[in-house]
């Protein structure tokens, strides 16, 4: 009886804690904002452990919006996006050593771009509330492993819609690489 009454308690949280993918990759973007803007309080503070935890942290969240991009998709937007969250992942992890806020700085506007750009686009089609990530408890560790699974719906088909990124270009240029779209 015991027994059942546990099962039942715990498809119940199972269900509420369902979450779209579209929102997964939205707190992703808020939640390596977030770090990023800590990191940088961290180099200013002169705070090495805040900075380096939060740099490490925003490094892995970059990494799995990576992982997030369909490996199948070929895609000129696949690509970018791709090429981006490389560049990103070169640069970054030198922050820790020259402490250089400008890198920091030109990561965080182009997450904040992307952010944006997956709010106008991916939540509006799929109907998603934007501010429903403050119901919802999650370790910004554990955020980052429930993503790794997740295939982007900017990348993949959602009916006949696709991001356009054409009308919102970016610019990137990050240590030696440079990308635009």
């Amino acid at each position: 009886m015991v027994g059942k009454k546990a099962l039942d308690v715990y498809r119940a949280t199972e269900k509420q804690a369902e979450i779209q993918p579209v929102k997964l990759i939205h707190m992703l973007y808020e939640r390596v904002l977030v770090h990023l803007e800590l990191a940088e309080e961290g180099i200013r503070g002169k705070s090495p452990k805040k900075r380096g935890e939060n740099l490490g942290k925003a490094i892995a969240i970059i990494t799995e919006l990576q992982a997030s991009i369909n490996s199948e998709d070929h895609s000129e937007a696949a690509q970018f996006l791709r090429g981006l969250y490389g560049a990103i992942l070169v640069e970054l992890p030198k922050v820790s050593v020259s402490q250089d806020l400008k890198v920091l700085r030109q990561s965080r506007t182009y997450l904040e771009r992307l952010k944006g750009i997956w709010e106008e686009t991916a939540m509006q089609d799929s109907a998603v509330e934007l501010h429903s990530a403050k119901n919802v408890q999650v370790d910004s560790d554990a955020g980052v492993a429930a993503s790794a699974s997740v295939t982007s719906p900017a990348i993949v088909p959602r009916g006949n819609k696709r991001i356009n990124y054409e009308t919102c270009p970016l610019q990137v240029a990050m240590g030696g690489l440079s990308l635009s779209i």
